[in-house]
């Protein structure tokens, strides 16, 4: 049902953009903060007020999963734009990975393989193995978020237009990301594994999570306030500034270098 009252997906999006600016200029300009005479703790900040793109863009993605009538063109369009994405993504962060985009074009496309596969008399294992694929191939290639995101996606893709039930399967999302993934995934990298370095690991790293998880969390408030409308908005815009910030910014960078 549609709110009165509230934000738009346009609002809510262009907002989204917003923090995905702050914190890509916090990964290029890692200390700009301190260089302006704040302390040093104040460029965590950038990164973490990003931390509010993720929900919500994976929020709209699987919205637009469920009422898009051309779900073949939009999932070529989340597919073309993480192609041309890669290389900007790569020059700014310098991870050799697949970029946010490739992460909801593969959500997206489990959606997309789990509708065509769903019944008619098939067993319903097979409507799930697009999901594993878009899983495997996302922790394969190294996918920004990587299969967690995948997951939520879809399972926010599930919820259908139950609004309780999104903001809690995504709030149960971020939880998991951020406080048990993520940490875990740190801990492995790790040389070796002992519980002295666990804990200087944890005692290092977990606050920096916490602070992810909630600043994260403060999505939802925003998500809560979604009147279920559309907005104003160029579809084409979300789509193109997501290469073009990370290009524009790591050409700043190179010219202040």
């Amino acid at each position: 049902m549609e709110q009165r009252y509230g934000l738009s997906a346009a609002a809510l999006k262009y907002l989204a953009a917003l923090c995905m600016l702050v914190d890509h200029m916090g990964v290029v300009f890692p200390t700009m903060l301190a260089d302006m005479g704040l302390p040093g703790w104040a460029d965590l900040l950038p990164r973490l007020i990003g931390r509010l793109a993720f929900p919500i863009f994976a929020y709209f993605v699987a919205e637009g999963c469920r009422r898009t009538r051309f779900f073949s063109r939009y999932l070529l369009r989340l597919g073309l734009f993480a192609l041309v994405s890669q290389v900007p993504f790569t020059l700014v962060t310098g991870v050799w990975g697949g970029n946010v985009i490739f992460t909801f074009f593969l959500a997206a496309g489990a959606v997309w393989g789990f509708e065509r596969l769903s019944g008619q008399g098939r067993s319903p294992a097979v409507a799930w193995l697009p999901l594993l694929a878009g899983c495997v191939l996302a922790l394969g290639l190294n996918c920004d978020y990587s299969f967690p995101a995948v997951l939520l996606v879809f399972a926010l893709y599930l919820q259908g237009e139950n609004r309780k039930r999104l903001l809690l399967c995504l709030g149960v999302g971020l939880a998991l990301i951020y406080l048990i993934y993520q940490p875990l995934v740190g801990l492995l990298s790790l040389p070796w594994l002992s519980a002295s370095m666990v804990v200087r690991y944890l005692a290092s790293a977990f606050p920096f999570q916490i602070l992810c998880w909630l600043f994260s969390s403060a999505s939802l408030l925003l998500l809560a306030g979604y009147r279920g409308q559309l907005g104003i908005q160029n579809k084409w815009f979300f789509y193109i500034f997501y290469p073009a910030h990370l290009l524009g910014l790591w050409a700043l960078r190179m010219v202040l270098k």
